[in-house]
């Protein structure tokens, strides 16, 4: 009867092992799709800074465009780091050789961190922003973001984390929700 129970007890325990890092794994690929009213986000978490979200917006206006933002948080010079508000800050996609810009957009202290938003430039049509994005990702099998030092820039005075990168497996799957919540009901069933 001892033997039965322990090989029980074993199981289960196996089972809750097992389905904890499930959980775990789900949440870290975990995308959101809200309506905040006049637009809609699709976000997922970051890899390396949880909190770090990468965000592709739709604004109700046209929704058949989306733009790109990221955050990056920090630990470094908390009354500093406010004069980035509206600069455009040197990124890095992957490991391209290109140098790009993304504009701080909001600038937020949030406990002992501070928050740091970002926009790539533009809104971009979704299909060909979205496909091309998805295709690079399944090509190269990752999508990071790295602030990189310029002549004119260092990010390490600001920030204590330079890179990032997201799993973007479910990237269309999502962005197609956020369209439709876009859309909303009445759309969706013309198109």
């Amino acid at each position: 009867m001892k033997r039965v129970l322990l090989i029980i007890l074993l199981h289960l325990s196996l089972f809750f092992l097992v389905f904890a890092y499930q959980a775990q794994a789900e949440e870290e690929n975990e995308w959101y799709v809200n309506d905040f009213g006049t637009f809609v986000v699709a976000a997922v978490s970051g890899e390396v800074i949880h909190g770090d979200k990468l965000r592709f917006f739709i604004k109700k206006e046209d929704c058949s465009k989306v733009a790109m933002m990221f955050s990056f948080s920090t630990s470094l010079k908390r009354d500093e780091i406010k004069e980035l508000q509206d600069k455009k800050l040197p990124i890095r996609i992957n490991d391209w050789d290109t140098i790009r810009g993304a504009r701080v957009v909001y600038v937020h202290p949030f406990g002992f961190m501070t928050i740091v938003m970002m926009q790539t430039p533009g809104f971009h049509e979704i299909k060909e922003f979205i496909g091309a994005l998805n295709s690079m990702y399944t090509f190269e099998k990752m999508f990071s973001i790295q602030l990189v030092k310029q002549p004119h820039y260092d990010p390490e005075d600001h920030f204590d984390i330079l890179r990032n990168h997201w799993k973007l497996d479910r990237l269309v799957e999502n962005i197609e929700i956020a369209q439709s919540m876009c859309l909303g009901p009445d759309e969706i069933k013309r198109t």
